[in-house]
C-alpha cells in the first residue's frame, strides 16, 4: 500500500505533469521507504499506516520525493543503474560502470528522501544506498 495517492502525488508535482505510471511509482517508492524504515518504531493502525498525523505527512512527502526521483531517472526497475551512455554525432556508446559496493552506479534512493527522513529523526545516520 502506497503512503500517498496519485491525487496527492499530482498536487506534489504541480505544475509538472504526472507520469502515466504514477500509481506504480508510488508503490515502488513506498516499498523503498519501508526498506529504509526497517527498525523505526511508531504506532500504526490495522493497515500498518502510522497513526500520528505529522508522521503520516512526512511519509507522504517522502514517497512523493522518491516517486519523482524514480521517474526522473527514467529507470523504474534499476536495470540501468550501472550503465553510462554517450552520444557523439550519430554514434551512441553504452558501457557498464565499474565499482565495488555499488560505487559508480546511479543511486536508487533520492538524496532528498534521505535528508527528509534524517531531519525528522527517522534515520539516525545518513546511509549510502546503492541497491
Amino acid at each position: 500500500m502506497a503512503y500517498a495517492t496519485v491525487e496527492e502525488f499530482t498536487d506534489f508535482l504541480d505544475p509538472d505533469p504526472v507520469p502515466v505510471n504514477a500509481s506504480r511509482l508510488l508503490d515502488r517508492a513506498s516499498t523503498k521507504l519501508d526498506q529504509l524504515l526497517i527498525g523505526a518504531v511508531y504506532e500504526t493502525d490495522e493497515d500498518g499506516l502510522p497513526t500520528d498525523t505529522a508522521l503520516t505527512a512526512v511519509l507522504k512527502e517522502a514517497v512523493c520525493l522518491q516517486a519523482q526521483y524514480i521517474s526522473a531517472l527514467s529507470d523504474e526497475t534499476g536495470a540501468n543503474a550501472n550503465v553510462s551512455t554517450m552520444t557523439l554525432g550519430n554514434q551512441t556508446i553504452s558501457r557498464a560502470l565499474k565499482g565495488t559496493n555499488g560505487m559508480g552506479k546511479t543511486q536508487r534512493v533520492s538524496p532528498d528522501l534521505l535528508d527528509l527522513l534524517q531531519v525528522h529523526g527517522l534515520l539516525s545516520v545518513y546511509p549510502i544506498v546503492w541497491g
